[in-house]
Parts: structure tokens; C-alpha cells; sequence
């Protein structure tokens, strides 16, 4: 994720917002949107990249260390 420092202006005017706002250029054009942090913290307590990769992610989906429906619901006593 990119990291924009704005200018202090611009800043005082985000702090203040309740909620989401659409960020527009000086042609009126939707640049993107603006979500308000609550607590304002520093950057580098959030976690901006994902704890997996995709790789990582998708090695994990192929381990199968669950039971099988059927004796789960054997043991809930469903049939």
C-alpha cells in the first residue's frame, strides 16, 4: 500500500470527519475514497501487507486436518 503525506491543510479537514468521504480533484472527478482511523495511530502499528501471501494462503487451504461431517454429526447425534 502507498503512503501520501498531505499537506497540513488537507489534514485538519480529514481529522474532523465523522465518516466516510469521497477525496475529488479540482474537475470534480472521484479520486478515491477516505475512511477516518479511529484513535489516529501511528503508521507503524498498522499492518498493512497482509500476515500471508497468496502462496502461503492457498498451501493452506490444501491442508485437510478436520473431521468428516458424518462423525460430527454422529457425535451431535444427528443422522
Amino acid at each position: 500500500m502507498h503512503e501520501i503525506t498531505v499537506e497540513p491543510a488537507l489534514g485538519e479537514q480529514l481529522v474532523h470527519l465523522a465518516g466516510q468521504a469521497i477525496l475529488c480533484d479540482a474537475n470534480g472527478r472521484a479520486l478515491g475514497f477516505f475512511s477516518p482511523l479511529p484513535n489516529r495511530p501511528p503508521v507503524e502499528d498498522l499492518q498493512l501487507e497482509p500476515p500471508l501471501s497468496i502462496a502461503e494462503t492457498e498451501e493452506l487451504r490444501k491442508v485437510r486436518t478436520g473431521k468428516p461431517l458424518a462423525e460430527i454429526l454422529d457425535r451431535l447425534g444427528i443422522q
